[in-house]
């Protein structure tokens, strides 16, 4: 088995346990608030806010939504910077959910794929995104005809001679065709004509004289290459649960400035920090992830868990979150007499592999805290075995006559503040409901037939080994619903991905057989027989294509299976970034919640808080503040009880 394989950010072994009171993905969001969490409805809310319409003002509602530069909308959801929003060992962060809820923030290779994603969510037939070699946009079809609209460099160009506000807005294939449609949008002076362009038109290239540059980004087409199937994966799952003596806490602003969520790269030897400090622009890694432009930041949050105890030995506490996690500590009121221990693991391998984290010796009576234990350490953070995870397990160890009275297990989270019910003057109205089941991200280790593994210690893909098809299958248990996906990589123009930059690096080019084949399928039986989720499109595009298709499904079960097998086949392909997860869902015994709002009202601190009974789904409820006042949101916290 190769070192490095293709798999999905590591979670918590399912354990068998009786039911205990719960909450399945408790959410507040302010009245027409877009959700988040769930892409249609985030969609559908952001046109409904803009009373869009017709396909070209819904078009535009989204792209001006997710518009980087803060000038132009509000609440400026998402901004522009580099080197954050990466994830070993996937690299860079391309998910929607991830990037809505955990980041708010990226480049054009982010936002274009999200921009796609949203697109489609609304309910548009086709999106999809070209990579131009420098830049990555977005298109969308509706009118019988594709349009680009890009939020990252905050443009979308109509037909020459038409009106910029009702016009046609132009394609990706029709500004490589005729640069004229971006260059007879300037006056002589080289400033944009008002009359011709729509606000916002390329602000930053306009001041820099660059348009004429941009239009040649998109006329040297020989290195244009169009993604004309998904690219984005769509794994990721926003749904958790809250247990007895669990507190979610979501700060609107960092619980310290310098908490956040550090990437490392990982280049085959070692790892070094992500992000790059470039003088000339004041970037600076210490900073964190903020925006250059204005005060826009990220966000922190908190889950604290205090689970039951018991006379076992060894506990057991699966830890799993939606959002990308930054650090962990665990405090731990102990009896130690003279001789006895106590210790705790971590795992992000589903129980497979334990590193320590902490040991204390007796005698001793007190708190003891431990922490993961950082495995690289540089100059603005530490590299741990959690950090970039979003599941691992806590096991707490104790030696015979070792009494432990109290645990506390709390997990540090990154979030985009900008999904948070931000109370402002006057009436608020909140809108609580409950959600869905958590999935429960798994790696098994596969059944491999005529495939290898081929990587540069950094990143690699499977391969087919014969004229036969490449077999990987995946055995999951205890299960009542699962998903599957991966990205399939035709080689064929001697181009893969690079997880470094989301754009290309060369490759060995791999031959394809006529046609390539890749099924992904699951059977309740390894000999079959065997359901098709997906097949791999033998398309031919008319444009210069990279087919990299990423697909992702969700099965509900009819009835729950001990067992199941996901089968991936492929002959003249290779194989990426397989995900998997599964969801179990053990009867359900409700908790009630405490909603509690934490603000300053002209300075002065204020909470506000809700109760919600057991087994109540939602409810709405107002807040009100003085119409004059400076309202400061400060945390939003959930806690089940």
């Amino acid at each position: 088995m190769p070192t490095l394989l293709p798999r999905v950010l590591l979670a918590a072994l399912l354990l068998s346990a009786p039911a205990s009171p719960q909450l399945l993905s408790p959410t507040v969001l302010q009245a027409n608030q877009p959700n988040p969490t769930h892409l249609k409805s985030f969609a559908d809310t952001i046109c409904r806010n803009a009373k869009a319409v017709t396909p070209r003002q819904r078009a535009e509602a989204i792209w001006r939504f997710f518009l980087t530069d803060g000038r132009f909308v509000a609440p400026g959801f998402f901004y522009h910077i580099a080197g954050w929003a990466y994830e070993e060992p996937t690299g860079e962060v391309l998910d929607p959910l991830k990037l809505l809820n955990s980041y708010g923030f990226g480049l054009c290779y982010h936002i274009a794929p999200l921009l796609e994603a949203v697109y489609e969510a609304a309910g548009f037939s086709d999106a999809r995104v070209w990579f131009l070699t420098g830049h990555t946009v977005a298109e969308v079809f509706y009118d019988g005809a594709y349009h680009h609209f890009d939020s990252d460099m905050l443009g979308y160009t109509t037909l020459n001679g038409t009106p910029p506000l009702s016009g046609p807005v132009a394609s990706v294939s029709q500004l490589a065709a005729d640069p004229s449609i971006f260059l007879n949008k300037l006056r002589p002076n080289g400033d944009s004509n008002p009359d011709l362009v729509p606000s916002p038109w390329y602000p930053a290239d306009v001041r820099a004289r660059a348009i004429p540059g941009l239009a040649e980004l998109f006329s040297t087409t020989s290195d244009n290459y169009l993604f004309p199937e998904t690219r984005y994966p769509q794994a990721h799952s926003m749904a958790y649960q809250l247990r007895l003596g669990e507190t979610f806490t979501r700060y609107f602003q960092p619980e310290k400035p310098s908490l956040f969520y550090l990437p490392y790269r990982h280049n085959g030897q070692t790892y070094t920090e992500f992000p790059r400090e470039i003088a000339e622009y004041n970037i600076r890694t210490s900073d964190g992830p903020r925006s250059q432009k204005d005060a826009r930041l990220w966000a922190t949050g908190r889950f604290d868990y205090q689970p039951p105890l018991s006379s076992a030995r060894r506990h057991v506490f699966p830890i799993e979150t939606p959002y990308v996690i930054i650090n962990a500590e665990f405090q731990l009121d102990l009896n130690l007499p003279a001789g006895h221990s106590a210790a705790v693991e971590i795992s992000t391998d589903q129980g497979r592999t334990w590193h320590l984290a902490g040991r204390r010796e007796g005698p001793f009576t007190g708190s003891f805290t431990a922490s993961p234990v950082p495995l690289t350490t540089t100059a603005h953070g530490a590299r741990t075995q959690i950090s970039g995870q979003y599941a691992y397990l806590c096991a707490i160890n104790l030696s015979p006559e070792a009494q432990l009275h109290h645990a506390r297990l709390t997990t540090r989270v990154q979030l985009n503040p900008r999904t948070l019910p931000a109370l402002h003057p006057g009436s608020n109205e909140l809108h609580y409901i409950s959600g869905d089941n958590p999935r429960h991200i798994v790696t098994p280790d596969p059944a491999i037939a005529a495939a290898r593994f081929s990587s540069d210690g950094a990143q690699g893909y499977w391969l087919p080994t014969s004229t036969a098809p490449a077999t990987l299958t995946y055995r999951l248990t205890n299960l009542t619903a699962f998903a599957a996906g991966a990205r399939f990589l035709d080689l064929s123009t001697g181009l893969a991905p690079d997880k470094f930059t989301a754009e290309t690096r060369k490759a060995q080019a791999l031959p394809p057989p006529a046609p390539k084949f890749a099924t992904i399928a699951w059977s309740t039986n390894p000999q079959g027989p065997w359901k098709r989720l997906y097949s791999f499109p033998n398309i031919q595009p008319k444009e210069q294509s990279l087919l990299w298709p990423e697909t992702d499904h969700h099965i509900v079960l009819p009835t729950p299976a001990p067992e199941l097998y996901v089968q991936y086949q492929f002959a003249g392909l290779a194989l990426d970034s397989v995900r998997l997860a599964t969801e179990a869902a053990a009867p359900l015994k409700p908790c009630a919640l405490q909603i509690t709002h934490q603000y300053t009202q002209d300075g002065q601190p204020q909470t506000h808080t809700e109760s919600i009974p057991a087994g109540q789904a939602a409810r709405v409820y107002r807040i009100d503040t003085p119409t004059t006042a400076k309202i400061e949101n400060t945390a939003l916290i959930l806690e089940c009880r």
